[in-house]
């Protein structure tokens, strides 16, 4: 759509439609994607699924593609070339790969589930954790702890504190757009490599005085 075209479009949406516009633009490009069961982000993917194209044809002038996952009912923005991805440390990226595996077995498993999306517990995903890595949990707890608030504010898991029991973690279908169900074959190799990462950096310590 030609510029021309595009503010020809957009003069003739109502007042309204125009701040939602706007709206939609700043959320897409703040957090990346726009979860249809996110209660904060339910009117917005109404409104992007209304105008889907008119957001697209602004978003492309500045290289952004908008992506729909209409099964998982999300909307996404990507750069065309690579720009402004969210940058995560070691320990939360760690952190994320093991939860999206989680979330694919838990996916694969043919057993009823109390929820509609998989939850697991705190320990269990320190148990995982000690499988990939054994012997480094107990000074990675806390880095899990602010993994968690991390990924929860890009909306990838819900964390429940019940005041009895220990929190648990709901893994959100969100994990499914940022990490690929095709790439899921590598997770296992990307986990051995950050494990083979830090034995060598551990090794490397114990050598220096």
């Amino acid at each position: 759509m030609a510029l021309a075209t595009f503010a020809q479009a957009y003069s003739e949406l109502a007042p309204g439609e125009q701040a939602q516009f706007a709206e939609a633009v700043r959320r897409l490009l703040s957090d990346g994607l726009i979860w249809r069961e996110d209660e904060s982000d339910r009117r917005i993917y109404t409104f992007l699924a209304r105008r889907r194209d008119l957001v697209q044809d602004y978003l492309q002038v500045a290289g952004w593609e908008l992506r729909q996952n209409e099964l998982l009912g999300i909307f996404q923005v990507a750069h065309r070339e690579g720009a402004h991805r969210r940058r995560l440390n070691r320990d939360t990226t760690t952190w994320l790969l093991l939860l999206r595996l989680m979330y694919a077995e838990s996916r694969e498993k043919l057993v009823v589930m109390p929820t509609r999306y998989p939850v697991v517990t705190m320990s269990e995903v320190v148990q995982r954790y000690a499988e990939f890595f054994p012997g480094q949990v107990v000074r990675k707890k806390t880095s899990l702890e602010d993994a968690l608030r991390t990924l929860a504010a890009l909306k990838l898991v819900r964390v429940r504190r019940a005041s009895a029991d220990e929190p648990s973690i709901e893994l959100l279908p969100t994990l499914e757009i940022v990490v690929p169900a095709s790439d899921i074959a590598a997770l296992a190799e990307r986990l051995a490599q950050y494990n083979r990462a830090s034995e060598e950096s551990e090794t490397a310590s114990e050598g220096t005085l």
